[in-house]
């Protein structure tokens, strides 16, 4: 910057007496420099039931799946990433819920059917990177019938409003059938 007089002052002697102004006009509002962390996720009904429903289909699918889908196909799984990772603390797999198509699709948002368990590993890593493969692994998973409810997800725009409610309690029943 070009150093200029202002007033009798000095550039220097300004930006010092500005910087001085701005630390005086804080002191003892020492609240108002506190960071806050930015809220990912929504506190609303609605939240509150996505975030419900996700946890119900995470149930299911690991009932359902008995745990990652793709230690079925270790053969054929790019080698690198035949064997399932992610572990907790207390040694357990991670698994995770995907969704096979996305979840912001109210079409298959809450539909188990295009959801599989797959571990941490392979839902962060190997899905990513091999993608048509991890795919074609997943239709042959889920099979024929699936595999076109699939497709006709992915071909449909068509906007859908979802009782999110009623759904819930759908999942609720479908979570009671694998808990026997």
């Amino acid at each position: 910057m070009k150093k200029t007089q202002i007033g009798a002052k000095s550039y220097e002697e300004a930006l010092e007496r500005a910087q001085n102004k701005s630390k005086q006009s804080l002191i003892g509002k020492k609240h108002l420099l506190k960071r806050t962390k930015i809220r990912l996720v929504g506190t609303s009904t609605k939240a509150e039931l996505k975030a419900e429903i996700q946890a119900i289909l995470r149930q299911i699918v690991i009932a359902r799946d008995g745990g990652c889908f793709l230690r079925n196909y270790e053969s054929e799984v790019t080698p690198q990433y035949r064997n399932c990772g992610g572990y907790r603390n207390d040694d357990d797999l991670i698994l995770q819920a995907e969704h096979l198509h996305s979840r912001s699709n109210a079409n298959s948002f809450s539909d188990s059917r295009l959801v599989v368990c797959v571990c941490q590993r392979h839902h962060i890593y190997y899905k990513p990177q091999h993608s048509a493969e991890y795919n074609l692994l997943a239709r042959k998973f889920i099979g024929e019938k699936k595999s076109l409810l699939w497709d006709k997800v992915i071909s449909d725009r068509s906007p859908v409003k979802v009782d999110l409610k009623l759904e819930l309690i759908v999942l609720k029943q479908e979570l009671k059938k694998y808990e026997k």
